[in-house]
């Protein structure tokens, strides 16, 4: 397994109906938003590989509200409860939990439809 950017993940992960989404909304404290941002876009992942469970993250910033947002597509076979318990995603949240402005808001789906738009 080996970590992946932009196009490169996209071609290699493509989320199917029925697989497991969770969004993940970190906010911060405004001191330490740069700092977060940067340790969830790089440990999280890290994590995952770690953990060995196939992912595609997308990560969305919002920094007037010194929020980021992280959109996990779980792969088959892949458990949501695993990674939630897993140690090496413990080892991440203790490390942001005095930069964070409150826990962690969990948003667990399921994909219902993937429709595209191409001219």
């Amino acid at each position: 397994m080996r970590k992946l950017h932009g196009e490169q993940a996209a071609a290699v992960h493509s989320p199917k109906e029925g697989h497991p989404v969770v969004i993940y909304t970190h906010k911060f404290k405004p001191e330490h938003y740069r700092k977060g941002v940067e340790l969830i876009t790089t440990l999280f992942p890290d994590g995952q590989l770690e953990h060995k469970q196939k992912r595609h993250n997308i990560f969305l910033r919002h920094p007037s509200t010194h929020e980021l947002v992280n959109i996990a597509f779980f792969d088959d076979g892949a458990s949501v409860h695993d990674w939630h318990e897993a140690e090496a995603r413990s080892r991440v949240i203790e490390k942001l939990r005095p930069m964070l402005d409150g826990p962690v808001d969990v948003q667990v789906y399921e994909i219902e439809r993937i429709v595209g738009i191409t001219t």
